[in-house]
């Protein structure tokens, strides 16, 4: 026994520490394109502090780990409606298929809307100037995933996907792919999970003489622990090109069967310490669940800083 503990911990820290290996061979400075792949539209992984890739049974896969749906137990639909900064809205819509034990699929179709953005130029002497005019930004974001059981320890699982992104009148797309693993320790409590998300190129530029988007290729692993039947949590890192190491923390309790209770945190917070009313609580996020029969409604508030806050509002309906 001790020596299965031992074993399970040494595989849990490997993982880890893999991860970061890998995500610092791919160290790329600056941004990249396709900035809406990031966007993460579950208001339960938003109050959990987006820590899900080592969750399992999880219809959140979708957007962590594909190998993480394998375990569901009912075929499950839901939608997501999020409200963002400075006017931006979005949303998703999914339709989890367990199969059977050993498949499971699942269908996703996201959307960002970025409002009205205003046009402005630079002057002779280096300021933006308006210009009085106001131009539009979206995207969509279509995927569909599979997940297959290899053994009782180990489920593996990839995420096809297709991306169309549009400013102004300029568009571009690309196609992509997300592989995840999900490991099932002899201790029953505890799941390791890691994901490779984003691998692919793109399509179409935006234009035929602006140059080739980098996709925001992000290496991820996680742990998520079961307390006691009421209370779990959830750890995280992961490394997005262009972007430092990400830690993520996430705990869920449920005081009573109806009812679940989250919180969440984020080690990017200082990007949000930008003044503001709510540049202390930069990082941090709540959030609260409600079931009643085979219905789920879930809501959840993170707080960017300066930047404000991320509402999401999700429903859900399992089927038969």
């Amino acid at each position: 026994m001790k020596f299965l503990k031992f074993k399970t911990l040494f595989l849990a820290v490997w993982t880890l520490s893999a991860c970061l290996l890998f995500a610092g061979v791919n160290e790329n400075a600056g941004t990249t394109g396709f900035a809406s792949l990031k966007n993460v539209h579950s208001a339960r992984a938003i109050a959990m502090g987006q820590s899900l890739t080592g969750e399992a049974g999880s219809p959140d896969g979708l957007h962590f780990n594909p190998a993480s749906i394998l375990k569901m137990q009912a075929n499950e639909v839901g939608s997501t409606f999020t409200s963002s900064f400075v006017g931006s809205q979005g949303g998703q819509i999914q339709f989890l298929w367990p199969k059977n034990r050993f498949t499971a699929w699942g269908f996703a179709l996201k959307y960002m809307n970025m409002g009205s953005i205003e046009r402005t130029e630079m002057d002779q002497h280096g300021n933006l100037v308006s210009t009085g005019e106001y131009f539009g930004a979206n995207d969509i974001v279509a995927s569909a995933s599979l997940a297959k059981y290899i053994s009782d320890m180990v489920d593996v699982g990839g995420t096809l996907k297709v991306v169309y992104d549009q400013i102004d009148d300029k568009n571009a797309a690309a196609a992509m792919m997300d592989l995840g693993l999900m490991h099932h320790p002899a201790n029953e409590k505890l799941k390791v999970g890691v994901s490779v998300r984003n691998l692919g190129f793109q399509l179409k530029k935006y234009s035929e003489t602006s140059g080739r988007e980098d996709l925001p290729l992000t290496f991820a692993a996680g742990l998520s622990f079961q307390f006691n039947p009421q209370a779990k949590g959830n750890f995280e890192i992961g490394k997005a090109t262009g972007e430092n190491i990400v830690a993520k923390l996430g705990v869920e309790y449920e005081p009573h069967p109806a009812l679940d209770i989250r919180a969440g945190f984020r080690s990017s917070a200082s990007d949000g310490y930008t003044g503001g009313t709510f540049a202390l609580l930069s990082g941090f996020s709540l959030g609260a669940g409600w079931k009643w029969k085979n219905y789920r409604v879930d809501y959840g508030v993170a707080s960017y800083g300066g930047l404000g806050l991320l509402n999401q509002l999700s429903l859900s309906m399992t089927l038969p």
